[in-house]
């Protein structure tokens, strides 16, 4: 559009500036042919009407031969503007000298009919620009909707493989420019096309390994409770019929034992009741965690009367979930915390509710042990502990059987804290949580 205009506009000015100069030679010759004519009306005493009919000369002088002005033809008035401005220029240019008997006669060529033509020539190149202009809107509107014509197929394709997943859609063979930005589209479309294919296989595979590697974890736990529950029996049996026939040596390795009999009993336990929570099936009803987090706290406190422990615990907070399984991961999580407080005469808990762009995040927080934050990454993993278990009994389990859980409901957890400062569990129960008030 604005190269049309600009096209437009040039061709036509080169036009007037031509039609211009040849106008002013032309008004040159004819007032050179007048001013015979001028001179002897003006000699004759006729100054006033010396120029009439005459629209070619602007003013006449008649000079002495000592240079003296004898007589002049009156100035004639032009209206102000642009043109006028322009005329006037290029007619001063134009003062015209000739001797005369006993003295000078001259003329200035009139500004008049310049100031008319260009007024004109003014008129057609803005009309001119302002036709350029529509040409221009015109032929662009003209090329942008044949280029969306050619373009929107290509747009719908990629749109529909972006949002959708849908690759089984190509872009149809097309000359020009439109014809490379297809082929390149259709190559792209096919290289992505591959890679889901090929990333679903994976999944699957993955998928299959896991529940493969889950019922051999399950398998071999639920196995394991018989000859655990052996040593275990037989120990306590040592313990109860011969603990007066062995020395202390022999005493302290059967508390040996049976402290990693029931070590290895609680972590059996645990593997199972994670292996089961994979395999649970999901429920989607509306969960009030605020309910859930009292009763737990009810009964830790009932569960170590002599310990005072504040809970801060928020109302309304629901999520839309699996009760059962989003109970086990309050349980774990303020479990921990009211573990991990053990020691402090302030202990506290607190069960809230903090902002995480937009979509709020469940959080469980105390003022305990603490954990060093170089370390959060691995709090989710399985049998990972951060601290000894001289310090704290645990088998390493909760937090990952947590995080399993939220992963299920389609959330994620983390953790942030400081030694000697505390713990902050986060998680959330994917995209349709909701807190009411």
């Amino acid at each position: 559009m604005f190269v049309t205009c600009v096209a437009v506009t040039g061709a036509l000015a080169v036009v007037a500036f031509v039609d211009v100069v040849t106008s002013r030679r032309e008004l040159a010759d004819a007032a050179a042919a007048a001013a015979p004519r001028v001179e002897a009306a003006m000699r004759a005493g006729d100054t006033a009407h010396a120029l009439d009919g005459i629209g070619a000369i602007a003013i006449a002088k008649l000079y002495a031969a000592n240079g003296q002005l004898i007589a002049s033809t009156p100035i004639r008035a032009l209206r102000p503007g642009i043109a006028t401005s322009i005329a006037s220029r290029l007619a001063a240019s134009e003062i015209v000298c000739s001797p005369a008997a006993n003295g000078t006669f001259c003329t200035e060529l009139s500004a008049a009919p310049l100031a008319i033509r260009i007024q004109w020539w003014m008129r057609v190149v803005t009309g001119g620009a302002l036709a350029g202009l529509l040409l221009g809107a015109l032929a662009g509107m003209l090329v942008r909707r044949a280029l969306l014509e050619r373009v929107q197929p290509i747009v719908t394709i990629v749109d529909r493989a972006a949002r959708e997943r849908d690759y089984s859609q190509r872009v149809p063979a097309d000359g020009g420019v439109t014809g490379i930005l297809g082929t390149s589209v259709n190559t792209l479309i096919g290289q992505m096309q591959q890679h889901e294919t090929t990333l679903r296989r994976h999944t699957l595979e993955l998928e299959a390994a896991n529940k493969e590697l889950e019922g051999f974890a399950y398998a071999v736990s639920h196995d394991l409770r018989g000859p655990l529950g052996s040593v275990d029996g037989f120990a306590q049996a040592l313990n109860d019929d011969y603990a007066e026939r062995l020395d202390d040596l022999g005493r302290e390795y059967i508390g040996w034992i049976l402290k990693g009999s029931r070590q290895m009993r609680d972590l059996i336990e645990g593997l199972l009741e994670m292996a089961r929570l994979a395999r649970a099936e999901l429920s989607h009803d509306d969960v009030d965690l605020s309910s859930i987090a009292r009763s737990v706290a009810d009964q830790l406190q009932q569960k170590a009367p002599d310990r005072h422990v504040r809970f801060e615990i928020r109302d309304g907070a629901h999520t839309m979930g699996d009760a059962r399984l989003l109970r086990a991961v309050v349980e774990n999580l303020m479990s921990n915390a009211f573990k991990f407080t053990r020691g402090r005469d302030d202990a506290r808990i607190e069960f809230g509710v903090a902002p995480n762009g937009g979509d709020p995040a469940f959080f469980v927080r105390d003022n305990g042990a603490g954990f060093d934050p170089a370390q959060a990454s691995k709090m989710f993993r399985p049998f990972q502990r951060l601290h000894s278990s001289r310090e704290f009994e645990g088998t390493g389990i909760g937090l990952a059987t947590v995080q399993k859980i939220v992963t299920r409901h389609g959330g994620k957890a983390w953790a942030e804290g400081e030694p000697g400062k505390g713990a902050t569990i986060y998680f959330t129960a994917g995209a349709n949580e909701m807190v009411q008030a």
